[in-house]
């Protein structure tokens, strides 16, 4: 087999796939919005002479040198700002210089860096002077600054970035302003200005978010003759297409939209920041159409909760020092509405997965309508010897997933040393938000590992057993209450 360049050794491929069909997507800050209608007209009034011929950007680059008072020859477009960050970086960085980075940039700018045989280096989530500068080295060729930054919202005003443009005259500033149409204290023309009077600095800026063309992709770049006239050496020929070319002229005369839009998500971020900050939880504020919020202990059990039903929200590693936060776009007002109920703390009812599979033999109907019932007033966990992977195979089997947010399970099959013990049980109750907890179990030893663990107990007798022998032993093994099938449950819990 030809292998590639070592440099791409270390580097996971992009992952675009997702199939999944939500109800509120969330995790890209996209425009929830759409498109304007005048998209849609401009895309079916396209010739099919226009399609077949590579596209001309004169008239586009005039509208946009008239409307931001610039020259000609300081503006290139781009397939998006992720073309617009990959050209920068391969025109300018050399190998093992340094690039840094106000903020968790786009995902895709670390590989572009690699590539590259170079070096990158992410100084704090937000933009900070002090840290900024004592982290300049002499290594240090391009300082990426995107404001708002992606992933705080948080806004840098072009006043703070002139003081280094002037200090550093030897390193490449790039801002990235692809959300800055969402903030109410800054414009995208006081960062063009910069172009204008410093030669060290690259403005870019994709459409896709606030414009609500993410599925065509247009980007710009600003800056000086002689940066533009680099990156015109890389970027591919006629990487913007003729629909994006159309789209973009369309784009420009309709500035009704975006204050539409900045208004309607400015509305609607108020109520979400307000709902989060009710319920415990610590939303950034942000000048984007997204928001950070730290959920603490909770996060994973949240995204998992908001996955289960139609929410998809950013997640980050656990290596991440942000590792405690989702990264929300801020949906609708009525999904703000319909959030604010899957943020509700319940009590948590904790299931051995023989519950599950005892009480499904025969398809039985009124074990998932039971399940269903009661999942409007608790969180559900799984405990179980069997991998997580098994379990959610078989509750996706029965069709009763979406009820289970948190597993309490082996990472693998073939981990046969994994046993449900109390401290097991005692990790549902630090990273579940709760009032109270219950455990249901059928089997004597589940029984005492719930008390060990000082959760109350409930048995279900197993089908087909000895009724007095059972109730025998669950009350031996200390089960607090002990019910004759699983259905009852419903009622003990409503009573």
């Amino acid at each position: 087999m030809i292998k590639p360049k070592k440099a791409l050794e270390n580097i996971s491929p992009n992952n675009t796939e997702n199939n999944q069909s939500w109800r509120l997507k969330l995790d890209l800050n996209e425009n929830i919005y759409g498109c304007a209608n005048n998209i849609l007209s401009t895309i079916r009034n396209i010739s099919a002479q226009e399609i077949s011929l590579y596209p001309t950007y004169e008239k586009l680059k005039n509208k946009f040198c008239e409307k931001y008072n610039i020259d000609k020859n300081n503006i290139i477009f781009t397939n998006g700002a992720n073309e617009a960050h990959s050209a920068i970086i391969t025109s300018y960085l050399e190998k093992n210089e340094e690039i840094l980075s106000s903020g968790l940039f786009f995902s895709t700018l670390e590989n572009y860096t690699k590539i590259n045989n170079a070096q990158i280096k992410y100084i704090s989530c937000n933009f900070n002077k002090e840290i900024l500068e004592k982290n300049i080295s002499q290594n240090t060729k391009i300082i990426f600054i995107s404001t708002p930054n992606d992933i705080t919202g948080e806004l840098t005003k072009a006043s703070a970035i002139e003081n280094f443009l002037n200090k550093y005259k030897d390193i490449l500033f790039v801002i990235d302003c692809s959300y800055i149409n969402f903030s109410y204290c800054a414009t995208f023309e006081d960062y063009i200005e910069l172009t204008k009077k410093y030669e060290n600095v690259v403005i870019v800026k994709s459409c896709s978010c606030d414009y609500a063309i993410a599925g065509i992709r247009f980007g710009v770049v600003i800056a000086n003759s002689s940066i533009i006239e680099n990156l015109k050496k890389v970027i591919i020929p006629y990487s913007v297409n003729i629909i994006a070319l159309h789209c973009a002229l369309s784009i420009l005369n309709d500035t009704k939209r975006i204050d539409e839009i900045k208004e309607l998500n400015h509305k609607a971020k108020e109520l979400l920041i307000q709902m989060l900050s009710e319920k415990g939880f610590k939303p950034y504020l942000s000048e984007a159409n997204f928001i950070l919020c730290d959920f603490e202990n909770y996060s994973d059990f949240y995204f998992e909760k908001l996955k289960k039903y139609g929410v998809i929200t950013k997640n980050f590693p656990k290596n991440s020092p942000i590792k405690s936060y989702l990264r929300i776009t801020i949906p609708t007002v009525g999904g703000v509405k319909y959030m604010a109920e899957l943020f509700n703390k319940k009590d948590i009812l904790i299931f051995g997965i023989d519950e599950i599979l005892t009480n499904n033999k025969n398809e039985n109907i009124s074990f998932k309508r039971t399940l269903e019932n009661l999942s409007k007033k608790y969180d559900f966990v799984i405990f179980s010897e069997k991998s997580k992977e098994d379990i959610k195979n078989i509750l996706v089997d029965f069709d009763i997933d979406k009820f289970f947010y948190r597993y309490i399970t082996p990472q693998n099959s073939s981990d046969k040393s994994f046993k449900p013990n109390p401290k097991e049980a005692i990790k549902i109750i630090e990273n579940c938000p709760h009032k109270d907890i219950k455990y249901i179990c059928s089997s004597f030893n589940d029984v005492i590992t719930g008390n060990m663990a000082n959760i109350e107990t409930i048995a279900i007798i197993p089908a087909n057993s000895d009724y007095n022998k059972m109730v025998n032993n669950f009350k031996h093994a200390g089960a607090k209450r002990i019910l004759n099938k699983f259905e009852d449950l419903e009622d003990l819990i409503n009573s």
